[in-house]
Order: C-alpha cells, then structure tokens, then sequence
C-alpha cells in the first residue's frame, strides 16, 4: 500500500483524537459537529466526478461504489468483479471514503452531549460512530488490496445504522417528535433498501442504486438533523437538544 493510505489511517486517528477533545467544549462541539454532518453531502459530488473519469463504462445503477476505489485497471481486479475496472481517480475516491466517515464519526462524537442522557441515545451514538469508521476502513483497504478485509469492514456499515436512527427516534420522541418522525422515516427507508439487497438473489435489482440509498438516507438524516440542532443553538448550555 502507498504512503496515501497510511495517511488516510493516520488522518481517521487524529480525527477521532480531535473530536474527543472538541467535545468538552459544547460551543466548539456543536459548530463542528453540525459542520461535519453538513460536509457528507459532498460525497455524491466527488463520487459523480470519479465516476466521469473512469476510463472504461461504470454503471451508477448496476456496480458497486467500491469499484470506483479499485486501485488497478483490469478484469479481475477482486472477487466478485470478473467485468473491467479502470478508475484513474481511486485514490481521491478512496479519500473520499475515508473522509466521508470521518465526518460522520466526528459529527457523533461532538453532538452526542445534546442528545438525551439515556442509554438508547449512547447505544444510537456508538452505532453511528461504528457506522462511519465502517467506511473510513473500506476506503483505507481497497477491495483490490485484500477484498477480505474490505468486505468485512464494510459490512458493519450495511446494519447499524437502522437500529441507530431508530433508537435515536425513539430517545429523543419526546422532546423533538418531528426529529424522532424524521429518523424514524430515515430509519425506514434504510430498513427497505437493506431488504432489497438481500431480494437481488431472487430477483434483478439495480444493486448499485440500491448501495448509494442505503448510505445515502444515513447522509440525509445527519444533514437534516444537523440544521435542526443548529437552528436550535441558542440552547447551545442546556443539556438536551
């Protein structure tokens, strides 16, 4: 592995470090971690652009995101891939990855001191914090590079966050219900795309879509709810959101 990708573990440990600290100053700690939330929606942009570069055909409905990190051109290139596989920009993909997770582990971290103090909402922290380190790692190990430990990286990725977003709805449903209806809609909407997934071994489904949904109704909600907690700032002392 190259040098990029030690950096990318590196940067991932200085991150999770940063926001321990951070998270002691609840003024910091919100301007962050509503920032970080906020910064997901990038992904989509970059992916759209790697994708335009990509040196051979790529099916944004049929292929895996993982394909877009793949670090050699060719057929083969991992299991499960015996098509042809040519993205120049892997490596800003593979940044792309791991920063992406970060900002959702940072975001957990900083905001979770305005959450309810209930077990459900720390359950429903740590979830999504395991959640976004699911995609750093997926990014610092390359499905080419050892599918093994690609795959089992990213398969944490595929689960937590549904009992994560419904935890979280229930834990805060009496003091922001229309926040709890949104995680709770968000938390659907992942449960639906995750049982598609699994219905592609009986029936054709466009599995690429189906990917980006499941990681993109997580990326929505944290853009959602982060804007409701900054809008609320001005509570920015008291113990709940």
């Amino acid at each position: 592995m190259s040098f990029s990708y030690f950096a990318m573990l590196g940067t991932v440990l200085i991150g999770v470090f940063l926001a321990l600290r951070i998270r002691h100053n609840r003024r910091w700690a919100l301007v962050v971690g509503c920032l970080s939330w906020f910064l997901t929606i990038f992904y989509f942009l970059i992916e759209f652009f790697v994708i335009k570069e990509s040196m051979v055909p790529y099916s944004f409905l049929d292929q895996p995101m993982s394909d877009l990190g793949v670090t050699v051109c060719g057929t083969n290139t991992y299991l499960l891939a015996p098509y042809e596989i040519c993205s120049p920009a892997h490596l800003l993909m593979n940044w792309t990855f791991t920063i992406t997770g970060l900002t959702t582990v940072i975001g957990a971290i900083c905001l979770q001191q305005f959450w309810p103090a209930t077990r459900m909402a720390r359950v429903a922290t740590w979830l999504l914090i395991i959640f976004g380190l699911s995609m750093s790692v997926a990014g610092i190990i390359p499905a080419d590079v050892s599918f093994v430990w690609h795959t089992l990286a990213s398969l944490p990725g595929m689960f937590v966050q549904i009992p994560a977003l419904f935890l979280l709805g229930k834990a805060i449903r009496g003091i922001r219900p229309k926040l709890a209806t949104w995680s709770y809609i968000c938390g659907a909407l992942t449960s639906a795309v995750l049982l598609s997934l699994f219905l592609q071994a009986f029936i054709s489904l466009p599995g690429g879509l189906l990917q980006r949904l499941l990681y993109a109704s997580v990326y929505v909600w944290s853009m959602g709810t982060a804007v409701v907690i900054w809008r609320n700032r001005g509570h920015l002392l008291s113990k709940e959101i």
